[in-house]
């Protein structure tokens, strides 16, 4: 085997392989690549046992199998044909193992492309055992002793929210603390309740708790509680997002009940209750989200789009049509409103929930009482954008997907080290293996 041979399998960072000895295998039946290895015998070699130094008696030569992986294949075994000294003392040792510790059976550089693998939150510890040809313990090992991730320092705008998590630990719902100006995760917790956040947050010196300036939440009433105890000097900011879903919630509890009132229509083949059964996300779309292309509406045999069928299901009942332009009110002013004109506006959609027909908005009226104070918070901006949880939901979906594609964890810790590895881009793992 010549140099470039060795350096195209990335095996020239060792500077004692003997060239002339090595060998390279390929086997096209079964595409097996091993590659025969033995190093350069070196001088004034030491005992371990006693210290002794120039054991040059040889005893005997051993065959150690690696597996290993290069820039172009993952799948490489290098056979290491290591000599046997006997030392003076008549104790045996072997030759320096240069790939990995003598114990273990894959170098550096295959772990390395193991970890890296890992880096894609589609792919399982059992995907990447099969990629690599490797069990699916080995790979849980290398990324347990490599990846220990610190929690993150706190940032000015903390964002806060849980994930569903029943197979990934002992509570049903895991904690997650965002920081949107990182674009990161700093830290996952296995639970939300008060006691443990507060217990958690404790820990935490004053000084980086008092950096935080927004605390961004959903309308989770423990985690306004939490920040009032643990961040002092923080303004508490209510996420745009879950306000307008609940919402659309109660404006679709609305829905239902006005249409179980037309449900003799059902018999007659109505066009209106059909178009209700199968259009009726469409009300709880924006109305700028609206398409205007039309489209043949099948059973119907009609030519509309979206904004008509909206229109067409709205016709039948002024009661839903009024809760719908109230939501869509609320949306205009989630749009629109500055941290200004924001309490005024904000107090005015609150009488008319109060005041609206349906029913339903009557839970509609006592969540924005509750959350006024919270809501119009959020209208503050930081850099010219208003605070929200918008990275913390995209970071939620991708926790979902990791969750998904492992059938979950049995190990919080090592859930908890592979969504802040996958998650976060500056993520490093260790120079030496973590002890157990």
């Amino acid at each position: 085997m010549d140099k470039e041979s060795i350096s195209r399998l990335g095996l020239d960072y060792i500077a004692n392989i003997d060239v002339d000895s090595s060998d390279e295998i390929y086997n096209p039946t079964n595409h097996n690549h091993t590659i025969v290895l033995k190093l350069i015998k070196q001088s004034n070699i030491y005992c371990p046992h006693c210290g002794l130094v120039d054991c040059n008696r040889l005893r005997s030569t051993v065959t150690q199998s690696l597996k290993h992986a290069s820039a172009n294949e993952d799948n490489l075994i290098i056979k290491l044909k290591r000599r046997v000294y006997l030392c003076e003392c008549g104790k045996t040792f072997r030759e320096e193992n240069p790939f990995t510790s003598s114990k273990r059976k894959t170098t550096l550089q295959k772990d390395f492309k193991i970890l890296k693998a890992l880096k894609d939150m589609n792919k399982s510890f059992t995907s990447v055992a099969k990629d690599f040809n490797v069990s699916t313990q080995t790979v849980i090992n290398i990324f347990d002793a490599k990846v220990d991730i610190p929690r993150q320092h706190l940032t000015t705008v903390l964002c806060v929210d849980e994930v569903y998590s029943k197979h990934c630990g002992y509570h049903k719902f895991c904690f997650i603390t965002y920081s949107p100006q990182l674009d990161k995760i700093l830290d996952v917790l296995p639970s939300r309740n008060k006691e443990d956040l507060c217990r958690y947050f404790g820990k935490i010196p004053i000084e980086e708790r008092n950096k935080v300036k927004y605390f961004s939440m959903d309308l989770y009433g423990v985690y306004r509680e939490v920040s009032k105890l643990c961040f002092p000097n923080a303004i508490i900011c209510a996420d745009h997002f879950h306000v307008i879903k609940n919402l659309g919630d109660f404006f679709n509890s609305a829905r239902i009940r006005i249409m179980k009132k037309y449900e003799h229509l059902k018999g007659q083949n109505d066009n209106w209750y059909w178009l209700y059964k199968k259009y009726w996300k469409k009300l709880l779309k924006a109305p700028e989200k609206l398409g205007f292309k039309k489209f043949k509406v099948t059973r119907s045999g009609m030519y509309l789009d979206e904004h008509q069928i909206v229109d067409y299901m709205l016709s039948i009942d002024s009661e839903l049509r009024k809760g719908y332009e109230l939501l869509n009110e609320y949306r205009n002013f989630n749009s629109c409103a500055t941290i200004e004109n924001a309490a005024e506006w904000l107090d005015e959609l609150i009488i008319k929930y109060h005041n609206s027909p349906l029913e339903e908005y009557y839970k509609a009226y006592k969540l924005l009482k509750n959350w006024r104070q919270e809501i119009i918070n959020s209208f503050n901006r930081i850099n010219g954008y208003i605070i929200s949880n918008g990275g913390m939901e995209r970071a939620n979906r991708d926790i979902k997907t990791i969750v998904r594609s492992s059938y979950g964890f049995s190990n919080f810790e090592r859930f908890r080290n592979r969504i802040m590895y996958c998650k976060n881009n500056d993520a490093s793992i260790l120079a030496y293996r973590k002890k157990k």
